[in-house]
């Protein structure tokens, strides 16, 4: 009566709840047991019902309403061999409350970023539910999270969660999470990359961790070893910005400069030069005037991003490097890094022969941060096949109505299935016998039923009752004679 896409069971009632939040559905075997189960009885005789009992089983929503079934499970007995057996479903597991459908529907929904409590809630059920339905997943399908192969590019970098630094590995060209270790230590590290083929991996990016560089050249040394240039930028940025925070406290105790004048100008100096508008470019021109020392560090930060942007070859890029290196200005907060670039230095022009950054790892480390804040606390097992599961399984793109095809389709509704089931001959539909001197009432309709068409349902309603009419006059005449 209704088809609610299960096709193993019969609905034969609907009702909802008194505050309309849920529908519950009574629902049966769409047929019972031809023969006895017992691979040793013989007998041909239909087992009889034994006994029944319900469960209550838990469906994916329906009009935005909760969804239950309230099965009954027949048991049958065999009269020959005693044997009592059940009814059998294929569309929940056995002394589950709830279908394999909604279980799916739990994957998708955590897959698509969803959170085990926001999920629980929206079906009024504990989290935990939902967290061990993608538990089961996650078992029975290990292949998603062993990516046993060799990226050509391989990108190395940390994720601060929950007070410890994990490690997160990805492929730069396919941009796929490989990944995820408990720790970023060295041994870990080199536990994985002797995994690899060292004919394949030809490059890794790597921010300037000194422990990741170390571990590829004693595992992997003839990959190519490329610092990302967004963290070369970065290390000269931060220089720019402790030179500010010098200046500000030192002109402040000596002159009495107010410090909130440096904290406010902080994100022009940060602004890419190209970037500045007029307005800041003249208010930039007038700290640099007032603050030759600015200026100066300012320009060490441009003329370094101008090496990424106008070297078009690694030997110009050389040439521009080293005259970068000699101007540096003296100042004590420039120090530090000016070490750092030069004992780095050919990992940071590796970048002309292998021209990948780390972008899409930084973008992974950021996708893992928010998945963990979301969870408020997911176990490391957990968090590993929650962000490998969505940030590897593709998204499908928004749904365009005005670019879909849609297609009609003849669906027979409540009313008409009704009608067919208490009319339509128990013979076979495709091999009715009709006798020659009259068309039953019963035929009448199982002809009016399979050749039913939507487009013609205008017809007059009149004449068809008038038919019908005529037909039950006829068999009763029949009856009675």
């Amino acid at each position: 009566m209704y088809d609610i896409g299960i096709p193993e069971i019969n609905v034969i009632a609907r009702s909802e709840s008194t505050d309309g939040r849920a529908i519950l559905y009574d629902a049966e075997a769409i047929k019972r047991p031809e023969k006895c189960v017992n691979p040793q009885c013989k007998c041909k005789i239909k087992p009889h019902v034994h006994s029944a009992n319900t469960n209550l089983l838990h469906d994916v929503k329906s009009e935005g309403k909760l969804v239950y079934i309230k099965l009954k499970i027949h048991r049958y007995r065999c009269p020959e061999c005693g044997c009592v057996f059940p009814d059998v479903f294929t569309f929940y597991s056995k002394n589950a409350h709830f279908t394999n459908r909604l279980k799916k529907e739990f994957v998708d929904r955590v897959i698509k970023g969803e959170t085990f409590t926001y999920i629980g809630n929206d079906y009024s059920i504990d989290h935990k539910t939902v967290a061990a339905a993608f538990k089961a997943y996650t078992k029975s399908n290990k292949e998603l999270f062993d990516y046993n192969y060799t990226p050509e590019v391989l990108g190395l970098d940390e994720a601060h969660i929950d007070e410890h630094y994990r490690l997160v590995i990805t492929d730069i060209k396919e941009q796929r999470l490989i990944d995820m270790k408990r720790d970023n230590k060295a041994n870990t590290i080199k536990a994985y990359l002797k995994t690899l083929d060292k004919s394949t991996c030809n490059c890794v990016t790597m921010d300037f961790a000194p422990v990741y560089a170390k571990c590829v050249n004693i595992v992997i040394p003839n990959a190519l070893i490329v610092i990302d240039k967004f963290h070369a930028v970065q290390e000269v940025n931060r220089c720019l910005d402790k030179t500010r925070i010098m200046l500000q406290n030192q002109l402040h105790n000596e002159k009495g400069i107010d410090m909130r004048r440096f904290k406010r100008a902080k994100l022009l100096f940060m602004t890419n030069w190209e970037d500045l508008s007029v307005e800041e470019n003249n208010c930039l021109n007038r700290w640099f005037l007032e603050f030759p020392e600015l200026f100066i560090a300012y320009m060490t930060k441009e003329t370094f991003r101008d090496i990424y942007t106008t070297a078009e070859d690694l030997n110009i890029a050389t040439v521009l490097f080293n005259k970068w290196l000699d101007a540096i200005p003296p100042y004590e907060t420039f120090d530090a890094m000016r070490k750092t670039m030069n004992r780095r230095k050919d990992h940071i022009l590796n970048y002309w022969n292998a021209p990948y950054t780390n972008a899409y790892t930084e973008s992974v480390n950021n996708i893992i941060k928010k998945i963990e804040k979301a969870g408020r606390g997911y176990k490391f097992d957990t968090l590993r096949e929650r962000c490998m599961l969505e940030i590897n399984t593709d998204k499908p793109g928004r749904f365009n109505p005005k670019e879909a095809i849609f297609v009609s389709k003849d669906i027979k509704t409540p009313i008409q299935n009704k009608a067919k089931e208490l009319y339509m001959s128990p013979v076979s539909q495709k091999n009715v016998t009709y006798a020659t001197d009259y068309i039953s009432l019963i035929d009448s309709l199982e002809i009016y039923l399979e050749v039913f068409n939507p487009s013609r349902y205008n017809e007059s309603l009149e004449k068809r009752l008038n038919t019908y009419s005529k037909k039950f006059q006829e068999k009763n005449k029949i009856v009675k004679k």
